[in-house]
């Protein structure tokens, strides 16, 4: 997928609750014609229609009528695409910009149209973990993002992701294995992309609940030379406040006035 993929890719490190982002979306041609899945679920009945909004669709076995219309769904699909592999691709980018609106139902349902046209589309998982993380269900979230890292286990920002959200578990629970979990994730990150600005970001978050303030501060200053625009200034106020930057580049806001 090409979009622009950090959780810098859109999620705002804090050290309370990493807020999450949305992908930029690809262009669709605008002579593609497309399904419109919405007019033939509109009849649905609650229990289906809530099932439209967890992820998988709540991964309960079809009733008749579910499957007769994700039927004449995919049959839309086959029809307007050039194969549901494409199809998959759309429904997630239509995913990702609900996401961004903040419409978390509408988003989770485009997901499991992605999902249901291909079952191997990491993106999907990708985006269920999102809307279950931002409606407060790190657990849930947690098991998406390894769903898709499964399937795609080459893709740094994917892991990247995982890992935040073992940290964001850590600050929820204090448990240690969770920021264990995030180190091993983002050690594999590190081995796929030496390079990617992100995984220095959230290493540096990472050893800072480790109160490992100098590891924390060389992290952050790795993510500065590559990318600097990922910084984020509450939590380097924050790293300030425990240990001085050993560069002399960032000041507290104290020393600042």
């Amino acid at each position: 997928m090409n979009s622009m993929r950090a959780i810098a890719f859109f999620w705002t490190i804090t050290l309370i609750a990493p807020q999450v982002f949305g992908q930029s979306p690809r262009l669709v041609s605008q002579t593609q014609a497309l399904a419109r899945p919405d007019q033939s679920f509109a009849r649905e009945d609650s229990e289906i229609a809530r099932l439209n909004c967890v992820p998988m669709f709540g991964e309960v076995k079809k009733t008749a009528r579910q499957k007769q219309e994700q039927d004449a769904f995919l049959q839309s699909c086959d029809r307007s695409f050039g194969d549901r592999a494409e199809a998959s691709r759309f429904f997630a980018e239509r995913g990702w910009e609900y996401i961004a609106e903040g419409e978390l139902d509408t988003a989770c349902y485009r997901f499991n149209l992605a999902y249901l046209l291909d079952a191997a589309n990491s993106d999907a998982y990708w985006g269920m973990g999102v809307v279950c993380h931002q409606k407060g269900n790190t657990t849930e979230a947690i098991r998406m993002l390894k769903k898709g890292v499964s399937i795609d286990s080459t893709d740094s920002m994917l892991i990247d992701d995982l890992a935040t959200l073992y940290i964001q578990h850590f600050t929820d629970t204090k448990d240690e294995k969770e920021l264990d979990a995030a180190f091993t994730w983002l050690g594999k990150s590190m081995a796929l992309d030496s390079t990617n600005a992100n995984t220095y970001l959230k290493l540096a978050l990472a050893e800072y609940h480790r109160t490992n303030y100098d590891k924390s501060w060389e992290n952050l200053h790795k993510c500065r030379a590559l990318d600097v625009q990922l910084l984020d200034f509450d939590f380097i106020q924050q790293l300030v406040a425990k240990r001085e930057d050993p560069q002399g580049i960032f000041k507290g806001k104290e020393e600042e006035k």
